[in-house]
C-alpha cells in the first residue's frame, strides 16, 4: 500500500458508518473529497509505468479499483447532502406556516393572511423547486463528470491488458 492509500484507507470496522453518530459534513467537504479523488485518480495515472514502444500504461490496478471504489462513495454523499439541505427548507416552511397561522387566527386577521399565506408558500415552493431542480443538477454534472472519467480509465487499463496479452 502506498502512503497516499494509507492516509485514504476505509474505516475500520468497528468505528461508525457515515451519518451515524456524526456531524454530517457541509456539501463543500463533500466536494473536497470528490475533487480530491479526482486528483488521486489522475496522479495514479501519471505515475504509471509506460510500455515500452506503445502508447500504453501500466498502473497499480488495486489502488485504481480502491480511488474509484471511495468516488461511488463520495457521490452518495453528496447527493444524501443536497437532499438534506432540501428537506430542512420543506422543514422550516411548514414550521413557518404553522406559527403564522397561529398568531394570525388568534388576531382575528386570517382571512387576510390566508392570501398572503398562499403568495408565501407559492414563493417557497418555486423556491424549493429550484434548488431541487439545482441539486438534480449538480448530482448530475457530478455523475457524468465521474463516468467520463472512470470510462477514460477503464480504457486505459483495458488497453494495458490487451498488450500485456491478459484477457
Amino acid at each position: 500500500m502506498t502512503e497516499s492509500n494509507a492516509a485514504t484507507s476505509w474505516p475500520a470496522a468497528d468505528e461508525p458508518e457515515e451519518g451515524v453518530g456524526q456531524v454530517q459534513q457541509p456539501p463543500e467537504y463533500a466536494e473536497a473529497e470528490f475533487e480530491r479523488l479526482i486528483n488521486e485518480l489522475e496522479e495514479a495515472l501519471a505515475t504509471g509505468g509506460r510500455v515500452p514502444f506503445s502508447r500504453r500504461l501500466m498502473i497499480e490496478e488495486e489502488r485504481f479499483l480502491d480511488i474509484i471504489d471511495r468516488m461511488r462513495v463520495a457521490v452518495p454523499d453528496e447527493l444524501r447532502q443536497a437532499r438534506q439541505v432540501v428537506r430542512e427548507r420543506e422543514q422550516l416552511i411548514e414550521a413557518t406556516k404553522k406559527k403564522i397561522a397561529l398568531s394570525l387566527s388568534d388576531q382575528g386577521l386570517l382571512e387576510i393572511a390566508q392570501r398572503e399565506r398562499a403568495r408565501i408558500i407559492g414563493e417557497a415552493e418555486a423556491e424549493a423547486a429550484r434548488v431541487r431542480a439545482e441539486a438534480d443538477d449538480y448530482s448530475r454534472q457530478v455523475l457524468l463528470d465521474l463516468e467520463e472519467r472512470v470510462g477514460k480509465a477503464l480504457t486505459i487499463i483495458q488497453n494495458g491488458l490487451d498488450e500485456l496479452g491478459v484477457v
